[in-house]
């Protein structure tokens, strides 16, 4: 029996950048934060987020996991990055967006969850139900066509919008019970197998794909077919 997916309002569709993080909700802000390299892209259905600290450890002579240190290992492990459905309810007055993540570099069991509203024709609002934090986010693009590829498992692999996509490359089979452990506590072996589960944010010039953001960042600037 198929399943039918929420279908998200189109003014909600597009390439979004995230132009503030502050907690609490309200000033005066205790904690700010407008340097975090994010994407988020919101499809019809799906969407893939992918967000960078720009304070990550030297990684200019690293070119695969393989090599990382311990320092690099735990940062990579800690990234947030995440893909799956998007359900969005009562949209036309202070909607609650849940994000579903299926796919997630670093896990909780905390609900993603937020209240949005517009604070001008390209910029949403997203607080948390209870204030703990709000977020501003600019739309980049919105009338583009979508093109979302997923794999046997039915794992998102790659969502594009108009000249932006992300690229998502699984993690192997392990132990997902250790996704939730300490990073601090797990070893060098597990910490690799977190963080190879990959995004990669690309933008599209002239017919030809580059990476502008990864999860491993010496991916930054190859091009992609």
């Amino acid at each position: 029996m198929s399943v039918s997916l929420p279908s998200i309002p189109h003014e909600f569709r597009g390439v979004w950048r995230r132009t503030l993080y502050a907690e609490p909700a309200n000033e005066p802000y205790q904690q700010t934060d407008t340097t975090t390299q994010v994407c988020w892209l919101q499809g019809e259905h799906w969407h893939a987020d992918l967000r960078l600290p720009t304070n990550g450890p030297d990684f200019s002579s690293i070119t695969s996991l393989e090599v990382c240190n311990r320092a690099q290992l735990e940062w990579l492990a800690g990234i947030t990055a995440f893909a799956g459905i998007t359900q969005i309810e009562g949209y036309l007055s202070n909607g609650l967006c849940t994000w579903h993540r299926y796919q997630d570099l670093f896990p909780n069991l905390e609900r993603d969850v937020g209240l949005l509203r517009w604070l001008d024709d390209i910029t949403l609002e997203e607080r948390h139900p209870h204030g703990q934090y709000v977020e501003h986010w600019q739309r980049l693009a919105n009338d583009a066509i979508e093109e979302v590829v997923h794999d046997k498992l039915g794992q998102l692999r790659w969502q594009q919008i108009g000249d932006h996509a992300i690229a998502i490359t699984p993690r192997p089979a392990g132990n997902a019970s250790e996704l939730f452990s300490s990073i601090s506590t797990a070893n060098d072996e597990t910490l690799r197998w977190r963080a190879s589960l990959r995004f990669d944010y690309l933008q599209r010039s002239h017919g030809v794909w580059q990476i502008v953001l990864s999860t491993q960042p010496w991916r930054k600037g190859q091009y992609v077919k």
